[in-house]
């Protein structure tokens, strides 16, 4: 005597399993066009390899995104934190007294406006920057370094600004075609300003310490105030 199946002995198996092949006939009895079935397993492939090449350019551009605007944040920090030592004199620290040696300055009048002297720096050839031409100090009372002034040969002005667009945090500036240009950036310890007439030979750039420049506008003595200050042009900006 042979066995039962599971089918056998349950009848409720009997039934499903009945439906289910009964199914699976119907199913395989509808029409089927060949040309159809095929493109459908040639774009399921095809499809499956665009999404995943998106789905991987998307993972590599989301991280470069965040990173280029961290790195642009980054920058402009820096840019803004960095010390404003143009010719070796920083903002607000260096003493004027302390020029040396004689022979490379000279002590040209009083600054009103600041407090201390105004001084004049000779032989700029040993600064080796291309265009120089004048650089004029103005010291405060506590003889520390307030404002340098620094004159240039209007064919330096791409080199220059270049440095300073580099190693500062830009804050603003002139159209190209303006009349007279201005540009200006911050400093750890002060401002600089670069100032030209469009038709000037020269253009100047001024390195304010922190304060200074409010002090300069501030100012209404009665003594003369320095030629270097006077002049809103007279800040330049040495070696960056």
């Amino acid at each position: 005597m042979r066995g039962l199946s599971w089918v056998e002995l349950c009848p409720a198996l009997q039934v499903r399993t009945g439906k289910a092949v009964e199914s699976a006939v119907t199913y395989r009895s509808d029409p089927v066009n060949p040309f159809s079935t095929l493109m459908m397993k040639k774009a399921f492939p095809h499809r499956a390899a665009l999404l995943a090449t998106f789905a991987a350019f998307a993972a590599q551009a989301a991280p470069q995104a965040t990173a280029n605007a961290t790195a642009s944040a980054t920058n402009a920090t820096a840019a803004a934190a960095n010390t404003a030592a143009p010719l070796g004199l920083e903002l607000g620290k260096s003493k004027c007294a302390r020029l040396a040696p004689a022979e490379n300055h000279a002590r040209t009048g009083r600054s009103e406006w600041a407090g201390g002297d105004t001084v004049e720096l000779k032989r700029l050839e040993r600064f080796h920057l291309p265009g120089l031409t004048r650089v004029t100090l103005n010291c405060d009372a506590q003889d520390t370094v307030a404002l340098i002034t620094m004159t240039f040969d209007r064919s330096a002005l791409e080199d220059v600004r270049g440095k300073l667009d580099a190693r500062y945090a830009s804050l603003r500036k002139t159209e190209a075609s303006a009349e007279n240009g201005y540009a200006e950036w911050a400093a750890a310890n002060g401002s600089l300003e670069l100032l030209y007439g469009r038709d000037g030979k020269h253009f100047t750039v001024a390195y304010w310490a922190r304060n200074a420049k409010a002090k300069y506008f501030s100012y209404s003595g009665a003594g003369s105030k320095p030629a270097a200050a006077s002049a809103p042009a007279a800040p330049q900006p040495a070696p960056l």
